[in-house]
């Protein structure tokens, strides 16, 4: 349902038909519930001007949700604002990533997308300048993180509130270890934000980049990496040059990630096809994304196969796809708590789990 409906909201105003019955609609707000869609609908029926065209329970369920969001990306936008206005008085190199900002530029609503944390970029040099910049604004404690990943993490209590804000430290957009991603590459191309000299924005080209590389790296497990890249392909698919993008990530040895990921997109969304064409698509099984949402049946085997194809297949070489398979027999402590979820913490028991999920997949044809 909600890809039915994401795809009515993308054509011409005038076109839009929303007719659905009463049963159409409580499945439609299950999953966008499910995914945190609302503010993102919300806005795009408020750009549409097609708020009045549907039902009333449900238009107040999306505007309380978007209210929400908005009280939330105030509060992110003012904290990152804190942080980005001491990067740049330290002259450290910053860009933010996602977040409010992103919402803006590409949805043309600051409170579209939602946001939870803050995410900068930084130069690897400048890390720990960085950090010593967040801990005097408060964020001092470090969270959890894999020694093997490209950021670090670090949270701020929040008065009156039992959550508190993160904020997440980025050098790197991959794995140093399984690509040739250039970061001397993407600062270069990197352009001021506003008044700034050391505070910097991605350029269209390299946040569509980012963007694809991010849904990769999540295996598209949410619709709302669906809907930032037809988002970012509505609004400036007449700057973005598919080729290039395509040479990039062969420089890169990305270019099966940035496939895969684009394909599965397009698969979903095939009228983006006709804002900024793909030369070449391979079909995936993508019945998970409404696995669990209405009860649909879900072939085990083809989710099994689809997961082993983005775990080693998407990498474009011998030795990236080699490095992919050690880290998956032999994960950091941290991906091992992540996947067992309990403290009895052993690669025997993880052999086990995923024994046990293979021969289920095998055995059953549906659930």
């Amino acid at each position: 349902m909600i890809c039915r409906f994401i795809k009515e909201l993308y054509k011409e105003r005038s076109s839009i038909q929303l007719n659905y019955s009463a049963e159409e609609y409580k499945a439609l707000e299950s999953e966008l519930n499910h995914f945190n869609l609302g503010p993102n609908i919300y806005s795009l029926l408020k750009q549409k001007r097609h708020l009045d065209k549907i039902p009333t329970e449900f238009k107040d369920a999306l505007t309380s949700q978007y209210q929400s969001q908005l009280i939330q990306n105030l509060l992110i936008k003012s904290q990152t604002d804190l942080v980005l206005s001491l990067l740049e008085k330290k002259r450290i190199f910053v860009i933010p990533l996602k977040g409010p900002l992103f919402s803006e530029k590409y949805f043309d609503d600051f409170a579209a997308r939602s946001s939870s944390d803050i995410d900068i970029l930084v130069k690897e040099v400048q890390v720990d300048k960085a950090i010593e910049c967040i801990k005097s604004l408060g964020f001092k404690t470090e969270e959890k993180n894999d020694e093997g990943h490209f950021h670090k993490t670090f949270s701020k209590p929040l008065p009156g509130s039992d959550i508190p804000i993160l904020i997440e430290i980025h050098w790197n957009l991959l794995k140093e270890n399984t690509s040739n991603l250039s970061m001397d590459e993407l600062w270069n191309h990197a352009i001021p934000l506003g008044n700034y000299q050391f505070v910097k924005e991605l350029s269209t080209f390299y946040t569509f980049y980012f963007i694809i590389l991010h849904a990769w790296r999540h295996n598209l497990d949410s619709m709302k990496h669906f809907l930032d890249i037809i988002q970012i392909i509505h609004k400036h698919h007449d700057e973005l040059d598919i080729e290039w993008l395509f040479q990039t990530a062969r420089k890169h040895k990305t270019f099966k990630r940035v496939k895969r990921t684009l394909s599965i997109v397009y698969q979903m969304f095939p009228h983006t096809n006709h804002l900024l064409e793909l030369p070449f698509r391979k079909e995936y099984a993508t019945s998970w994304l409404n696995e669990g949402i209405l009860g649909e049946r879900v072939d085990k085997r083809k989710l099994y196969i689809d997961f082993i194809d983005y775990q080693f297949n998407s990498y474009d070489t011998l030795y990236h796809r080699c490095i992919a398979l050690f880290e998956w027999l032999v994960p950091s402590k941290f991906e091992l708590t992540a996947e067992l979820k309990h403290t009895r913490l052993s690669y025997l028991q993880l052999y086990k789990q995923r024994g046990n999920g293979l021969l289920s997949s095998i055995s059953t044809k549906g659930k």
